[in-house]
């Protein structure tokens, strides 16, 4: 009953310089706000790659702005800069961006100055940080070696094309390193849904190798249980993005949730060759009660070229790309 907790500490920094590693090999950190209100959602992307130069990581940031909100996708990426092994979490600057992250992962400080965008907020949890590794049906090796996922609470500021937005609202975050296989799923979901009542929900669920597992938390009324099954019901527009979730969620506690979604900004994200990525910021309820949610569906670009019916094929690659997930 409920999640395994992680030890202090786990979330330090995993992947340091290696000669001899992997391309692939890579630590990330990724805060994601829904601001359906706004039209808009709001990415904060770091990374690091063990293979780099001079005895030093290969690491970048970036900032990601979608919806009809903001018009024309922000995408301010800065790549190939070194970091020394001894630069950690409790101060990672990058480019532009910088970071914190506190020991008991509880708290966060993100900062952002590009030319389009800035942002400068705090992140309390909301949750204890969930562990895939530990926690039921583990973390599949194609995904990563392990990743953490957590609702928070933030306070702070954006400003997009010159315009300044006070924040005070919800958010949530994640963390893998390891290496990523964009061809090791058919599909997945990646489901973030939180409201001011403390409620804090994550929901993974990925179909791979002929099989599907579900990985996640509800945390309500003050208890967190893990996820059991979750039905789904999906509406999608003519570009084949969803525009409205209808979901039934099951969780060891013995409880049921009921969750609703409906459009706020979205962005289609050609991320690979072989899955492309669905983003949305999404205005919610769960059991009735009003939230906000980052909700994500991944499909192959075959997949999505089929059930989409605005006359658009599979085409090719974008110049919105990043491959350092």
């Amino acid at each position: 009953m409920g999640i395994r907790l992680l030890d202090h500490g786990y979330e330090r920094r995993h992947i340091f310089f290696d000669g001899s590693a992997h391309p692939d090999v890579r630590e990330s950190l990724a805060y994601l706000l829904p601001l359906p209100q706004l039209k808009m959602g709001v990415i904060f992307y770091t990374w690091v790659h063990a293979l780099g130069e001079n005895g030093k990581g290969r690491a970048g940031s970036a900032a990601i702005v979608f919806g009809e909100g903001v018009g024309e996708t922000v995408f301010e990426v800065h790549d190939h800069i070194g970091v020394p092994d001894e630069m950690s979490f409790d101060d990672w600057r990058v480019g532009p961006a910088r970071l914190s992250l506190s020991d008991d992962m509880m708290k966060s400080s993100i900062g952002f100055e590009g030319k389009r965008v800035s942002f400068d907020y705090d992140w309390v949890g909301e949750n204890p940080s969930f562990g895939f590794g530990v926690n039921r049906n583990g973390c599949p090796q194609w995904l990563a070696w392990d990743r953490t996922e957590q609702g928070g609470h933030v306070v702070g500021s954006i400003t997009v094309d010159g315009v300044r937005h006070e924040i005070d609202g919800l958010a949530h975050r994640d963390h893998s390193w390891g290496m990523r296989d964009w061809g090791g799923a058919t599909h997945w979901k990646w489901w973030n849904i939180l409201t001011e009542a403390g409620t804090a929900i994550h929901a993974m669920e990925l179909q791979y190798f002929g099989k599907t597992t579900l990985h996640g938390y509800v945390q309500k009324d003050g208890v967190i249980a893990t996820i059991l099954d979750m039905d789904a019901d999906i509406t999608f527009d003519e570009r084949f993005v969803h525009t409205g979730i209808s979901a039934t969620i099951h969780d060891d506690e013995g409880r049921t949730t009921e969750v609703t979604c409906r459009q706020g900004g979205d962005l289609q994200w050609p991320v690979s060759p072989r899955l492309w990525i669905h983003e949305a910021a999404m205005h919610t309820t769960v059991d009735g009660v009003d939230g906000v949610g980052y909700l994500e569906c991944a499909w192959s670009p075959e997949y999505i070229a089929h059930h989409r019916t605005d006359g658009v094929g599979v085409g090719e690659r974008t110049e919105l790309t990043l491959d350092h997930d």
